[in-house]
Formats: structure tokens, C-alpha cells, sequence
């Protein structure tokens, strides 16, 4: 049986990223202008765990996964003016790339503002959750980043991305990573958000000792300016399986919440 998930908060509320009370607003992730926004069924992670779509159809979301859980000035002021253009067009400069039939080259350089581009992702995946607006030690400090963009990216906070050349859009926040080693098991937070052409984790004070070399650490760049504009790299030589992090190998474990999601272009109802 497949969990409905709650996407549409109450039309007054608290933020989910400032925490004002006030009007909310509908945030779509990823944003408007990444992918065409069609219709979707929106499933708790299992059922992408299961590699396969259930019989009974899931929460149906009109253009795209979205979420009622931010206020105007977070969503549009923000999100929408300041933060999400230098993410969109970083995104669908890798995807122009990935769609061309010949790829030359085992690396791409994307010309992006880092900062932006970095509040952007955090913002969308905050949205996630009605009344998730309360805050913590952790993401306390995630909050004051987005919304005075002269501070620098919390040295706690850690930025991954990879290519990600595949159709389904999966999204999770407040999970716990548990990594084996020869010592004590290391255990630490993440949030991810994957979409084609492109997948995004984000750690939470994550052991220096657990390194990620084949991805683009968005997170180098947390001393840039809010327009300070680099090259990124991202390397296209070694394409990560689809179900990662989501299904465990013989090196990690992952625990997640219900709200953890996947969805799927929605399918023709039957006349």
C-alpha cells in the first residue's frame, strides 16, 4: 500500500525556512525551468526501493513536485529573484551536455556563482515537509546562510553533486548515514535531492576520514562571494548507480523518514 504524502501545508502557516507566520506558497523542486513540470505521482521512497511502481497511485501533483510550506519572500523574493537562476542555468548547462550524442571529453566545466547556486538547493530541499519549521543546532545555522547571503556556507555543511543521467527525481531530508569502518561505525546526517541531469547530497557534520573524491564539492567554494562567479568541474567518467545512496551497499546503512520521496511522470487514468 502506498503512503500519501502531504505536499499542500495550510494556506497561512509557518516557513519552513524563516519561520514567519504568514501566507505560504507553493515551491516546486526542483524549480521551474530545470525540467518541463508535467503531472506526477509522488510515492515514499520504498516504492522506488522497490524498483517498480504499485498498483494503487500515489499523491497526484499538478507541473511538478511541489510543496505549500514557504512564505512569499522565501519562495519568490529569494528563492525565486536571487537564488534560482544561477541554479537552473547551471543545471541545464549539464544537461545540454549530457543530451548531446557525443561526449569527448571525461570532465565538463560549468561557468556558475557557487553561492547561489548552493542556497538554491538548500532552500528547495527545506521546503520539503509541511511544518517543518522548526530548527536545531544543526540547521539553525543553515537558515541565517540563506537568508543573509554575506555569510559564508556553515563549516559544518558539506556540498556534493554528481552527473545524473536518469529519468525518476528522488528527495530525502534528514537522513542518517552510518558508515563501517575499522573503528566505531560513523555515523552523521544527509540530504539529497536527485533529478535528471543532476544529484545533490548534502552533509551534516560529516567525519573528515569519509571522503568523496569522484564528486564536484560544491562546498570548496564556501568563502566566494554571493556573485562570485568560477568554473566548476564535473566529472563524467565515472556515473554513479542510479539507487545511490538510497539502497545500501555492503559498506554503509541509511535510516529515513515517511516524508523521503521519489515520484513518477503520472500515468493516463483509464477511461
Amino acid at each position: 500500500m502506498a503512503i500519501l504524502i502531504k505536499t499542500r501545508g495550510p494556506k497561512r502557516g509557518v516557513c519552513n525556512i524563516c519561520g514567519k507566520y504568514g501566507s505560504l506558497s507553493e515551491d516546486h523542486t526542483p524549480p521551474k525551468g530545470c525540467m518541463k513540470a508535467t503531472s506526477k505521482e509522488i510515492y515514499g521512497i520504498h516504492v522506488h526501493l522497490q524498483q517498480k511502481l504499485p498498483l494503487s497511485k500515489g499523491t497526484i501533483s499538478q507541473n511538478g513536485v511541489k510543496y505549500r510550506t514557504l512564505c512569499e519572500n522565501c519562495n519568490n523574493g529569494l528563492l525565486g529573484t536571487e537564488y534560482d537562476p544561477s541554479f537552473i542555468s547551471f543545471v541545464n548547462d549539464l544537461a545540454l551536455y549530457l543530451k548531446t550524442q557525443f561526449h569527448i571529453s571525461p570532465a565538463i566545466n560549468i561557468k556558475t556563482k557557487p553561492q547561489r547556486v548552493i542556497r538554491s538547493l538548500l532552500g528547495h530541499i527545506d521546503a520539503q515537509g509541511v511544518g517543518r519549521h522548526e530548527k536545531g543546532e544543526i540547521t539553525e545555522p543553515l537558515k541565517a546562510y540563506f537568508l543573509d547571503p554575506s555569510q559564508h556556507l556553515p563549516d559544518s555543511l558539506n556540498i556534493y553533486c554528481w552527473p545524473f543521467p536518469y529519468k525518476h527525481h528522488v528527495m530525502a531530508r534528514d537522513c542518517a548515514m552510518g558508515i563501517f569502518t575499522d573503528g566505531p561505525l560513523e555515523v552523521f546526517s544527509i540530504w539529497f535531492l536527485k533529478f535528471f541531469p543532476v544529484a545533490f547530497m548534502v552533509t551534516f557534520d560529516k567525519p573528515e576520514t569519509i571522503k568523496y573524491d569522484y564528486m564536484t564539492c560544491l562546498s570548496d567554494y564556501r568563502r566566494l562571494g554571493i556573485d562570485d562567479e568560477i568554473e566548476v568541474t564535473m566529472n563524467l567518467d565515472k556515473i554513479i548507480h542510479p539507487w545511490w545512496p538510497e539502497i545500501p551497499d555492503d559498506n554503509f546503512v541509511l535510516l529515513y523518514g515517511e516524508q523521503a520521496i521519489t515520484s513518477f511522470d503520472a500515468r493516463k487514468r483509464k477511461k
